[in-house]
């Protein structure tokens, strides 16, 4: 009796065993176990993880980011033509290292291109966008005093890399953060940390690694730049960017922030205005033949391949893939969005025509017969002439000598 009771005894751990090793090979090979997802959360949470460390993280202190920021802008421009832009090397156009970067200013109204120009010039390697440095200004146009003389020395200081002082343009910027996600190059650091772009000292070391520098401006009128252009420190070359006062009034039809503001939503101003950019365009080009050029948004929209190679060496930018790339994938695709610049960009300047209203066409007409003619714009004469594939808006126009 003792010897059976022994037997199963012995029978019974050998079992217990036999299982034992089962189940724990079952956990060892995931060829046969899989966690339930509550196990498998927990695994997750209780097993570190090491996480690759991303150079735009946050992690970063501002050293760090300054040295990988260098390092970046070097190998980008590593086989760049630095004789395009009038210089010998890198470190002549950087600031931090004693050098004058290339700078560029983008002068227009709303909805006429600027978006998309200011884009162009953002591919390039090495560049720092001062996008929009008057948004906090509102839906206005500065035409002379009162804000005159505060706004352009804001954006010499911008242009200079020069933060300091500038509290209410940081002010703005805490609620209006799409200030600063245009100038790519800063918002890769400041999407993690937003206080980064509120610290006039990082954003001003910062500034001064890059070779290059864009602006656009759609609320001050050429005829202010004459200020800047006289500055010779600065050398800044202008952009004048004109369009279809047609064409931009359907367009700010799709904007809400336009009605409240007469300088945004009255054709007359907007026209007004024009007449007075081609009146300082045709004195400014004058005094400054290198520093100051005119461009339709309608012959970039039609011909980007062609205008945007003659803009980069009006400017002194070599042109490079970065550029070739962007106008590839930005000028065949259409995305949906107001202020999206992936457009199929030969169906956007004429889209008013089959758009607007003749009546409202001919108000706009009306209070913008000189401007329409100064610039080289054709009239519609009734609405089938308007909706006509044998009506070219575009004729041939010559600033006044």
């Amino acid at each position: 009796m003792l010897r059976r009771v022994n037997f199963y005894s012995i029978c019974i751990a050998f079992g217990l065993s036999v299982l034992l090793i089962l189940a724990g090979s079952r956990y060892t090979d995931n060829t046969y176990y899989r966690p339930s997802p509550e196990s498998h959360r927990i695994i997750e949470i209780s097993i570190p993880q090491e996480i690759p460390t991303n150079p735009y993280d946050g992690s970063l202190n501002i050293a760090t980011i300054m040295e990988k920021t260098r390092y970046n802008i070097k190998i980008e421009l590593e086989n760049y033509n630095f004789t395009v832009s009038g210089v010998k090397k890198l470190d002549d156009l950087i600031m931090e290292s004693g050098g004058q970067p290339v700078r560029s200013i983008i002068i227009s109204t709303w909805r006429s291109g600027t978006t998309f120009l200011g884009e162009v010039l953002n591919s390039v390697p090495g560049n720092y966008y001062h996008y929009e440095p008057l948004l906090n200004y509102e839906i206005i146009q500065i035409r002379g005093t009162p804000h005159s003389d505060k706004a352009l020395n804001m954006i010499t200081k911008m242009l200079k890399c020069d933060y300091e002082g500038m509290d209410d343009y940081f002010e703005y910027g805490k609620t209006h953060l799409h200030q600063f996600s245009h100038n790519t190059r800063l918002w890769d650091h400041c999407k993690y940390r937003k206080e980064l772009c509120f610290d006039a000292d990082f954003t001003s070391k910062f500034c001064r690694l890059f070779p290059f520098q864009s602006m656009k401006v759609v609320r001050i009128r050429l005829r202010l730049m004459k200020q800047l252009l006289e500055n010779k420190e600065l050398n800044i070359k202008v952009i004048l960017l004109i369009r279809d006062p047609r064409g931009v009034m359907q367009s700010r039809q799709h904007r809400n922030f336009c009605q409240p503001s007469p300088d945004c939503w009255k054709p007359e101003l907007l026209c007004a205005d024009m007449v007075s950019d081609y009146v300082a365009a045709s004195r400014l080009i004058s005094e400054y033949p290198d520093r100051l050029m005119v461009q339709r948004y309608e012959e970039l929209a039609l011909e980007p391949n062609n205008t945007v190679p003659r803009l980069l060496k009006f400017l002194g930018i070599s042109p490079t893939t970065s550029v070739e790339e962007f106008l590839l994938s930005h000028t065949n695709v259409e995305v949906s969005g107001v202020s999206s610049t992936f457009r199929v960009s030969r169906e956007v300047p004429f889209k008013w025509r089959n758009v607007l209203n003749f009546d409202y066409v001919e108000d706009i007409q009306m209070a913008c017969k000189e401007a329409l003619n100064l610039w080289g714009y054709k009239l519609a004469h009734n609405a089938s002439h308007m909706t006509s594939k044998d009506f070219n808006p575009l004729d041939n126009y010559t600033l006044a000598q």
